[in-house]
């Protein structure tokens, strides 16, 4: 049964036994998930779920500012910062984003139980591989049937996480497992309100953390529950899952993108292919009159393409284009409602038509594509097109890029912190005790 696989996998995953290739690359997904969290709180996008705070116990840090909370609380407030901002880590064959379910679930645990990094590296891989071998098996069909991908596996990936770290035995992981796969839901729907959206996949997040905790006091979960509730719920099925192929010998972290523009992912392969073209034919932005983009039906979806406030721009590929080549980058410092009411960042909007070419649907997801054509008033035209954003493992980024990247989101917030930070997360699997770099995620600023 899948539950008991990967309750068997989980629970006797050995940080030793790891490559060197796996565990930097856990390491830099920990980096950015620690960036990308502190500069989310500092833009207040945690503020409404640490309002409901009730605990007062203090056992994690609420990264980049000046308070604790339990476990459960910390790691609902950590998910919701990193999943609002838009610019975690994600996977374009599941849809979704492990890193920002994961990590702060397992990182608030580790920081309560006093956990060496080794484990927390172990720990981080068997939540990913929950997340990214049972999100296989059911997208694209959940987005077809309206659910958000992201959140439907927050609750089981994050108990697959909390289940290793508190080393669970075999059956005990199983029942983590199969209670989590009834505690995380969401819908597509919400990703039109970006302010809440983050709420049903941080929820989800704490789930998951429950269902291990309870797991751990003896408490069972159904079976058969992927089998017969999880799978055909969610558009997968048993004669199609691929999600015990190769468990524990091939980890799929290896299919994961990382980002370097903010917005969803769904921006970034328009985005890129507007900038190559621009960047190639050394292209004056006011001399276009029309920018034809072309991408998939399910990234049209979920596209915003007349963002009515800063929230709605984070879904709306024309902005992004357009904020990138009028300022210089598409970060998340952008992407707020002053930039969306520049005259000249209207103006180039409306030059920008995004199209649906169902031609990129044959290849999605192995391919998320985007194609480009731009008319000059002069009358040339320039076409090209790219099969995946940067980032992807077919055009990655350096980690050189993702240490700028974390500096850019968390200098100002934890001044000389942040290369203490940046230097222990780089040395992981030496750290004894991960409460030693939740200290330093708090915030320098009075």
């Amino acid at each position: 049964m899948i539950a008991e696989a990967l309750g068997a996998f989980v629970s006797k995953l050995d940080p030793k036994s790891l490559s060197e290739e796996v565990t930097n690359a856990i390491k830099l997904r920990v980096l950015d998930t620690l960036g990308v969290g502190v500069a989310g709180a500092q833009l207040g996008l945690s503020r409404p779920v640490i309002g409901l705070f009730e605990s007062a116990t203090q056992a994690a840090q609420v990264w980049g500012l000046p308070m604790q909370g339990s476990v459960r609380e910390a790691a609902l407030a950590n998910c919701y910062a990193t999943h609002g901002t838009y610019l975690e880590d994600g996977s374009r064959f599941t849809g979704g984003h492990p890193s920002s379910v994961v990590i702060p679930a397992v990182f608030a645990q580790a920081e309560a139980d006093h956990c060496s990094g080794a484990e927390l590296i172990a720990s981080t891989l068997a939540g990913y591989e929950v997340f990214l071998r049972l999100g296989r098996d059911t997208y694209p069909a959940n987005v077809g049937r309206g659910f958000q991908p992201t959140a439907i596996l927050a609750a089981i990936a994050s108990a697959g996480g909390v289940a290793r770290l508190l080393k669970l035995s075999p059956q005990a992981a199983t029942h983590a497992l199969a209670i989590a796969a009834n505690l995380g839901v969401g819908m597509k729907e919400a990703l039109k309100s970006s302010a809440s959206q983050p709420l049903q996949v941080a929820r989800g997040c704490e789930g998951g953390i429950v269902a291990a905790l309870l797991a751990r006091t003896g408490m069972q979960g159904a079976p058969e529950v992927f089998e017969k509730g999880f799978l055909p719920a969610f558009g997968g099925s048993v004669q199609t899952s691929t999600a015990l192929v190769g468990l524990g010998q091939a980890y799929r972290i290896s299919e994961t993108y990382l980002k370097r523009h903010a917005g969803c992912r769904g921006n970034h392969a328009p985005l890129d292919v507007a900038l190559e073209v621009i960047k190639q034919e050394q292209l004056d932005p006011a001399d276009i009159k029309l920018m034809r983009v072309g991408v998939d039906t399910v990234t049209l979806a979920a596209s915003i393409e007349a963002p009515l406030n800063g929230e709605q721009t984070q879904f709306s590929i024309g902005f992004s284009i357009a904020v990138a080549l009028l300022h210089g980058n598409a970060s998340i410092f952008q992407y707020t409602e002053a930039r969306l009411n520049e005259s000249a960042v209207q103006e180039l909007m409306k030059k920008i038509q995004v199209v649906a070419d169902i031609g990129l649907d044959v290849g999605y997801p192995e391919k998320r594509a985007a194609t480009i054509e731009i008319e000059l008033l002069n009358g040339k035209t320039f076409r090209h097109a790219i099969d995946n954003a940067r980032g992807e493992p077919e055009w990655p980024l350096q980690a050189s890029e993702m240490v700028d990247k974390f500096y850019a989101h968390t200098q100002e917030v934890l001044g000389a912190r942040t290369k203490a930070v940046h230097d222990m997360v780089m040395d992981l699997e030496n750290i004894p005790d991960i409460a030693e770099i939740g200290k330093l995620l708090i915030t320098t600023r009075h």
